[in-house]
């Protein structure tokens, strides 16, 4: 197996949002695998990774904190809880993700990598229009939140109007 040309270390060293661009998909499988395996704290923004049906919102947004850093329900609630009031959730912590809207549960997503603490974002294949919702939720937030878009190289342009900084993961410097 050839050596992958971006590190997560380069990435995150950027401090920045980026367009991660490959010309196939098995490129971006191989990053997510490296995302999700890396010791950084890189949240994933994707359809892959779903909420658990039977848990509310605040449940699954606070299950791997709870998980990993042995807190109560509470504790990761307080911890989180200035993201919820700037990002207007409040009222839909006690929801299912399955009775949610698309940006809704997008920006429940958003506060799940916050409660891991994540500054980077990782967003595979992502649609444009969830894109613009994580972009403008993260933007609204009191700290660094990096988003890291990945697409197949002929859908570029859908994102170009976004202004970040391409990285080309077919490229080996």
């Amino acid at each position: 197996m050839s050596t992958f040309p971006v590190s997560i270390s380069s990435l995150t060293a950027q401090r920045r949002h980026l367009l991660l661009v490959s010309e196939d998909e098995s490129t971006l499988s191989r990053l997510t695998a490296m995302v999700v395996q890396s010791d950084f704290h890189i949240g994933v923004i994707s359809d892959d990774f779903p909420f658990l049906t039977n848990l509310s919102a605040l449940e699954n947004i606070v299950l791997g904190c709870m998980y990993h850093k042995s807190m109560s329900l509470q504790s990761c609630r307080k911890n989180i809880q200035g993201l919820v009031d700037v990002l207007g959730l409040n009222e839909n912590l006690d929801q299912r993700a399955q009775f949610m809207s698309r940006p809704m549960l997008l920006k429940m997503h958003l506060l799940r990598c916050m409660a891991m603490e994540s500054t980077f974002i990782f967003l595979p294949m992502i649609s444009r229009s969830d894109c613009d919702i994580l972009h403008r939720a993260a933007e609204t937030l009191d700290r660094d939140v990096f988003l890291w878009v990945a697409c197949l190289s002929n859908d570029q342009d859908v994102y170009t109007s976004l202004e970040f900084p391409i990285i080309d993961l077919n490229f080996t410097p």
